[in-house]
């Protein structure tokens, strides 16, 4: 794809006419005394830019599917540890 070059003038005077062409799919970089400043690029139809990059080949699409089992519960869930270490704590005199 050509990236085509336009004076900042033009934008200003067919800011829609511009603006269309960037919706047909055409970049468009904006010059100011023929230095480019900025480019004009059509947004992504899909708000879903990691579905993109993966159809791309750049990204990995994640699974819930892993090799990995969740730890083992360890200890008696009924038993508040940090009640414990509170009172604990209230009953030692440097506190």
């Amino acid at each position: 794809m050509t990236v085509r070059t336009i004076p900042v003038r033009e934008l200003n005077q067919n800011t829609s006419a511009v603006l269309a062409r960037v919706q047909t799919g055409e970049e468009l970089l904006i010059s100011v005394s023929g230095k480019p400043v900025a480019r004009l690029v059509p947004l992504n139809q899909t708000d879903d830019y990691l579905l993109d990059l993966v159809r791309e080949g750049r990204a990995v699409e994640a699974t819930d599917r892993t090799p990995f089992t969740m730890p083992p519960v360890i200890g008696d869930p009924s038993v508040d540890t940090a009640a414990i270490y509170a009172q604990q704590r209230d009953e030692d005199e440097r506190w």
